[in-house]
C-alpha cells in the first residue's frame, strides 16, 4: 500500500534537523512543509490535516510540555513523530507520555529508518481512519437496526394484543363444564391456539392446535383457524359438518386452498348435549389428550396427519363415555422441551403422573411445570383443560 500521498509537516527551526530530515524526505518523494512556531503549525493543520506531524524536540524555542498536549487535543488523529538529538534525548519519555506516537534519533544510523517510521505512522493513521469510518457505519447500521427492531416489536406487540383478543375467556363455564387455558409463547406471538364454544345443536366444541414454526408466521395461521371456526359456527346448518372427523376434513381442505407454508396439528373434541359423551378426532396432535377421573389419568387414542399437508388424510372419529366428574387435559408439544426426563416414553409417563398428582388443575399443573416463571423457551407451550365437577 502506498503511503506517500498527502503532506508531512515539520515543526521546528533547528537548522541541523531541517537539513538532514527535509533533504531525505524530499529526495524520497514526500511533500514536506516546515513551520517555525506552534501557531503556524496549528493554523496549517486546521487548514488541512497532514499525514504526519514531525516535531523537533531539540528546538529551544518550542515549549514541548505545553505544545504536545495542545496539539494532541486539537488534532487527535494526526500521528506525531519526535525528532531528537543526543542533547534532547532525555525529553523523549515525557514527550511520549504527553501524546507523541513515535520518535527518531538524529543523526540517523540508517536513512531507511526515517521512511520506515513514517510508513508505519501513516499506515496506522489510515487504518485508524478506516476503523473510525467502519465504527460510524456500524453505529448508523445499529441505529437503523434498532429502529427496525423497535418497529417490529411494536408490530409484534400489536399482533399479540390482537391474538389475545381472539382468545376465549378463561376460565369459562358452560353449565357444569369449565374451560380453562394457559399459553406461554416462546416469542411475543404464539403458534398455539385454543378455542371453545357452543354449537347451534347445543354440543360444545373445543380444540387445541399447534402451528409449525414460531412467531408471526405461525400466529397468522392461528388467526386463519379462528376465522374458519367462526365460519363453521356462522354457517353451521349450511356446511352440515356434524362429526369431528368431518370438521377436520373441511379444515384441511380450507387450509390447503390458501396455500399456507405451515401445517397444523389439532385435537378437536365435541361434548354431547347431555355431557355424557366425548367425540373426538386427532390431526396428529401430540402429546396425547389425557382424561382424569376417579379411576386415574389415561391417554386418549392418537392418530391422523397434520392439517394442510395432503388432500385426503383420512381422519377417524372416536367416542368415549364421560364419567360423572372428569378433567380433560391437553398440552402442546412445547411442554416436552421443559421436562427433565430423557426419552419420549419417560416424558409421557411424567405428564400422566403430573395430571394424577394435580388432578388436572391448571394452576397446579402450571406451578409444577414452572410455566409462570420460565425464561427463554424453544417452543410455545399451551395447557388446556375441560372440567366437569360433581
Amino acid at each position: 500500500m502506498s503511503v506517500r500521498s498527502g503532506e508531512l509537516l515539520l515543526l521546528g527551526s533547528d537548522a541541523t534537523i531541517q537539513n538532514e530530515v527535509l533533504v531525505l524526505l524530499r529526495d524520497d518523494g514526500y511533500d514536506v512543509h516546515q513551520v517555525d512556531t506552534v501557531q503556524e503549525c496549528a493554523d496549517r493543520m486546521a487548514a488541512g490535516s497532514p499525514e504526519v506531524l514531525l516535531v523537533a524536540l531539540s528546538d529551544p524555542l518550542l515549549d514541548i510540555d505545553s505544545t504536545l498536549p495542545s496539539l494532541r487535543r486539537s488534532f487527535p488523529r494526526v500521528p506525531i513523530v519526535l525528532l531528537a538529538d543526543q542533547v534532547s534525548v532525555a525529553g523523549l519519555v515525557p514527550a511520549l507520555k504527553q501524546g507523541a506516537d513515535d520518535y527518531l534519533l538524529l543523526p540517523l544510523a540508517d536513512p531507511a529508518l526515517l521512511t520506515y517510521v513514517l510508513h508505519e505512522a501513516i499506515a496506522h493513521k489510515r487504518e485508524s481512519k478506516r476503523r473510525k469510518q467502519n465504527e460510524r457505519l456500524l453505529a448508523r447500521t445499529n441505529k437503523t437496526l434498532l429502529t427496525s427492531l423497535q418497529v417490529l416489536e411494536q408490530d409484534q406487540q400489536a399482533g399479540f394484543r390482537v391474538q389475545q383478543g381472539m382468545m376465549p375467556e378463561t376460565p369459562l363455564a358452560f353449565d357444569n363444564l369449565t374451560f380453562e387455558h394457559l399459553i406461554v409463547p416462546s416469542l411475543i406471538l404464539s403458534g398455539d391456539a385454543i378455542d371453545y364454544f357452543e354449537l347451534p345443536d347445543q354440543r360444545l366444541l373445543f380444540y387445541i392446535a399447534d402451528v409449525s414454526g414460531h412467531g408471526a408466521a405461525a400466529a397468522i395461521v392461528t388467526v386463519v383457524l379462528k376465522g374458519l371456526f367462526q365460519q363453521l359456527l356462522t354457517d353451521f346448518e349450511k356446511l352440515d359438518l356434524l362429526s369431528a372427523e368431518q370438521i377436520l376434513e373441511w379444515l384441511n381442505q380450507e387450509l390447503l386452498s390458501v396455500r399456507l407454508e405451515q401445517h397444523v396439528t389439532l385435537f378437536l373434541g365435541l361434548i354431547s348435549e347431555d355431557r355424557r359423551c366425548l367425540e373426538y378426532s386427532n390431526a396428529a396432535h401430540f402429546p396425547g389428550t389425557i382424561i382424569f377421573s376417579d379411576a386415574g389419568a389415561q391417554y386418549l387414542t392418537l392418530g391422523g396427519l397434520p392439517l394442510g399437508l395432503v388432500p385426503a388424510p383420512g381422519y377417524v372419529r372416536k367416542e368415549v363415555s364421560l364419567p360423572k366428574t372428569f378433567t380433560i387435559v391437553m398440552f402442546s408439544d412445547g411442554v416436552f422441551e421443559i421436562l427433565p426426563q430423557t426419552g419420549l416414553q419417560a416424558k409421557e409417563k411424567h405428564l400422566i403422573s403430573l395430571v394424577n398428582y394435580t388432578q388436572g388443575k391448571v394452576d397446579s399443573l402450571a406451578e409444577k411445570l414452572g410455566l409462570k416463571s420460565l425464561g427463554d423457551i424453544p417452543d410455545d407451550i399451551a395447557l388446556f383443560t375441560v372440567t366437569k365437577a360433581g
